[in-house]
């Protein structure tokens, strides 16, 4: 019976103790009907299109399993402020701002995944007054914050619970065929905030940490206590 206490008790200590990481992506053009993206000045969401579809892959950190695919919604509202802007080559200029806000993805039994980004950035490559076709969002636990909240089912062998990540976090869109009716690119007004309405295409992947919720490891170790009885 003791043996039985110590191997539920170091079961228990294993689970409450163990981060698992899981990662998380959608391909640029999984919405085949429109753009992922749009924004204008400080704001940057989804699309218009008022279903915005992508496909979510959730994977087990490049492990065997093959990725789990979910038809979802796609929501996306950040704030970006401007920072600062740097000459990489004659005429070529990066533009760095802050971005903080959330996005989600949903499914017809509601909203599957929620991601909280706090202190990322957004980093445009153009001219001097101009964002040109590209650029990219960036969140990360070091600096910064990223919290991820699972609310479907448990996926232990993908690292996957329900509930909120414990970190390290990081999440990346790679915003393509950036435009504005007028043409590619967007244009800067004299706060180097986009002046006109501008959408893109995207690509999404970032790696969140879940650990089981404590009831689910009481009954892991609770299922390898009965088990150790059961094999005396």
């Amino acid at each position: 019976m003791k043996l039985n206490l110590v191997l539920a008790a170091t079961t228990l200590a294993a689970f409450a103790g163990l981060a698992q990481a899981a990662t998380f992506s959608f391909a640029s053009d999984s919405n085949q009907t429109d753009f992922t993206f749009g924004g204008f000045g400080t704001n940057v969401s989804d699309a218009s299109d008022p279903t915005d579809p992508v496909t979510l892959l959730v994977d087990d950190s490049n492990g065997p399993l093959p990725a789990l695919e979910f038809d979802v919604e796609f929501d996306a509202d950040f704030t970006i402020g401007y920072v600062s802007s740097a000459m990489v080559a004659p005429g070529i200029f990066t533009h760095n701002y802050s971005l903080n806000g959330t996005f989600t993805f949903s499914n017809l039994s509601g909203t599957l995944l929620t991601v909280n980004i706090a202190d990322g950035a957004l980093i445009a490559l153009g001219g001097q007054n101009t964002w040109g076709s590209t650029d990219t969002i960036l969140g990360s636990d070091n600096p910064g914050s990223v919290e991820y909240i699972w609310a479907g089912g448990d996926l232990p062998a993908y690292g996957v619970f329900n509930g909120t990540s414990v970190g390290t976090d990081d999440a990346a869109f790679t915003l393509t065929f950036l435009q504005t009716a007028l043409g590619s690119g967007v244009s800067l007004g004299t706060d180097m905030m986009p002046n006109n309405e501008w959408r893109s295409e995207g690509s999404y992947s970032g790696s969140a940490f879940f650990v089981p919720a404590p009831g689910a490891t009481a009954l892991l170790g609770l299922s390898a206590l009965v088990a150790g009885r059961r094999r005396r």
